[in-house]
Order: structure tokens, then C-alpha cells, then sequence
């Protein structure tokens, strides 16, 4: 297990050991939030979905040409935006890997806590199990995306209990669920 250092709220620093199944289960959320959120061109590639390397608000949607418009320098304009529809998951940024880490972190958890072989059994289509499940997810990624509450940035449409989420948002979060079950399938083989 490799460690990576982080900080504290007290600036020091402390050593935290990155599960390798949260880092494995991470890329594979990443790829099917890809595949099945932005739209696909006829070379195989996805429209691209740019944002700031460390999650900047204001940097979202804008490509290295449209910072280089602004003023920024070249290389300035390439360091500050990340395009995470396209980008192999070892070249994200720590910020944008961290966010799929942290999805897969919790549920890494639930399948300790509940048992691999009673999520692999989920309907992921039984109305009880979607709300459950759903719920605790969509809970979790709002305990990681405060910003989803900011007044100026936030998205009220996100920034609510899983049952008043549309559709689609809800399906998003039952995806996860759906990787993981896949994931546990192939560890399983090995």
C-alpha cells in the first residue's frame, strides 16, 4: 500500500494509507460517469468537459483557448483547466482524483459494513433498494461537495434529499451502485 501525506486542520502533517481497492474502484466510476454523461463524438472520444484542476467554479466550461483569450500564457491556460470527459484517470489532477476516490472510499465502506455478496445481490431496480441505497449515497456526495449549497455557485436541484432529485440525477447515483456490483464481479474472478 502506498501512503500519501495530507494535512490537518492544524497544518501538520499525517500519514493516511490509501486502500488500493478505493484507488481501483475509483477509476471505473470515473470512466462510466464519462461514458454515460457527456455526449460521445463520432471519433470515440466525449465532448469535453473542462474544469479547473483544483475544482475552481469559474474555470468551469472554459478550455485552454478560452483562458488563453483571457490573457492567460500558454502553459498557464494548460495547468488550470483538466478536461474529465476525455483525460485517463492517472492524469487527473489530485483534486479530481480525490473526488472519485471519495465516492468509491464510502462505498468501499458499505460493502465492508453490509457484506459484498448482499450489494452484489441489490436489485438495482427494486423501488425500496433504490431509495435506500440511493439515499446514502447521494448523502454522501453532498457531505464532499459542500459547494453544492453556496448561494452563488451551489445547485439547489442537487442540494436535496435523494426522493426529490429528478430522474436522471437519481440514476446517477444508482450507477454507482451498478459499478460496484461490476467491480465486485471481476474481483471476484481474479
Amino acid at each position: 500500500m502506498s501512503g500519501e501525506t495530507l494535512s490537518n486542520d492544524v497544518g501538520e502533517n499525517q500519514e493516511k494509507e490509501l486502500d488500493p481497492r478505493v484507488e481501483s474502484l475509483a477509476i471505473p466510476l470515473a470512466r462510466d460517469y464519462a461514458e454515460k454523461n457527456y455526449p460521445k463524438r463520432e471519433d470515440g472520444t466525449f465532448e469535453p468537459a473542462w474544469r479547473g484542476v483544483n475544482g475552481e467554479k469559474d474555470l468551469k466550461g472554459k478550455s485552454p483557448e478560452d483562458l488563453m483569450a483571457e490573457g492567460y500564457s500558454e502553459l498557464a491556460a494548460h495547468e488550470a483547466v483538466i478536461d474529465i470527459a476525455n483525460q485517463p484517470y492517472n492524469e487527473y489532477s489530485e483534486y479530481w482524483k480525490e473526488q472519485n476516490r471519495g465516492g468509491a472510499e464510502f462505498l468501499i465502506g458499505l460493502m465492508d459494513e453490509r457484506g459484498a455478496e448482499a450489494l452484489m445481490a441489490l436489485d438495482l431496480n427494486d423501488e425500496k433498494a433504490r431509495a435506500e441505497y440511493g439515499d446514502l449515497i447521494h448523502e454522501n456526495w453532498i457531505s464532499r461537495n459542500e459547494w453544492v449549497k453556496d448561494p452563488e455557485y451551489g445547485d439547489p436541484k442537487l442540494a436535496c434529499v435523494f426522493a426529490e432529485l429528478s430522474p436522471e440525477e437519481q440514476q446517477k447515483d444508482i450507477d454507482q451502485l451498478a459499478v460496484l456490483q461490476k467491480w465486485l464481479a471481476e474481483q471476484k474472478q481474479q
